[in-house]
């Protein structure tokens, strides 16, 4: 982290949600560099378009050659990592995360700035953000960010905390296998700010894989889809979800409390999971 005082005039973000901090503290100017699943502000396509911007590759397999062409002053990396794993079968997504883990040491060894960014919650993001704004030289600028999304959470939080019913609330990260979030991730603690009780929240990993069986078993008062806009949707269709075995039984789906939220907005640890969690408040407040 020494190094990491020089204000950078180039930079490389190796993730999306890096790529919109950066820019939210004003250092859109110095991002050279990004993803291809980088879409976020949308003036990125037209800085890439005029060559301004170069794409890397994509999440975890940038190209370390390209990165270096670059000449960067520092390089942002997300480090995020999980072992999925239930009583019942084990899957390990750590590859993944030592994929750039390695990307990480190789661009140290190779003489660059690195900084790693690992998020497991709300107030997580916004520490990230204040390091982010500090590393470039744009502490102000991220502190301001920080209050405005700070009163805006304080705003999102007090129907909740005045609640006296959490209902119980299922996110669906996928469904072939079925996969959602613990409290160790970012999107588990939005659940929880949000007012929800997250039925998966003790799950020893941070994302666990489980069966169709558990979710009815636990039967979810909400039921959450991450949605991408144009893009069809993994688990077809609300009237698909109410034909799955056995999930009529389930009250989510009794009642009609199925949602979609923007999967942009709730899967990357960056100033818009704010957004995030005032859709989620509102989806909560109205289903209870």
């Amino acid at each position: 982290m020494a190094n990491l005082t020089v204000h950078p005039k180039r930079i490389v973000s190796l993730s999306p949600s890096s790529t919109e901090i950066l820019f939210a503290v004003g250092a859109g100017d110095s991002v050279v560099g990004v993803t291809e699943y980088c879409d976020y502000p949308p003036e990125l396509e037209a800085r890439i378009e005029a060559g301004e911007l170069t794409r890397i590759g994509g999440y975890w397999e940038s190209s370390i050659g390209t990165i270096m062409a670059l000449k960067p002053d520092l390089v942002l990396i997300s480090t995020a990592r999980c072992t999925v794993k239930t009583k019942k079968r084990k899957v390990n997504c750590k590859p993944e995360y030592e994929t750039t883990a390695q990307v990480a040491a190789q661009l140290r060894s190779l003489g660059l700035n690195v900084l790693p960014l690992d998020p497991r919650s709300m107030n997580d993001v916004l520490d990230n953000i204040l390091l982010v704004g500090r590393v470039i030289g744009n502490a102000a600028e991220a502190s301001n960010l920080v209050e405005k999304l700070r009163q805006r959470i304080d705003s999102a939080v007090k129907k909740p905390k005045a609640a006296s019913h959490r209902p119980k609330v299922y996110f669906e990260v996928w469904n072939n296998p079925y996969m959602s979030v613990s409290s160790g991730t970012w999107i588990g603690d939005l659940i929880n700010l949000a007012g929800g009780a997250n039925i998966f929240g003790e799950a020893v990993s941070e994302w666990p894989i489980i069966d169709s069986e558990d979710i009815i078993q636990r039967n979810p008062d909400i039921i959450v889809f991450p949605v991408i806009s144009d893009v069809p949707r993994f688990w077809g269709s609300f009237e698909d979800v109410k034909k799955r075995p056995g999930w009529k039984s389930i009250n989510a789906v009794r009642n009609g409390n199925l949602y979609e939220i923007p999967r942009d907005f709730i899967s990357r640890p960056g100033p818009r999971l704010v957004e995030a969690l005032e859709m989620l408040e509102k989806i909560v407040h109205q289903s209870s």
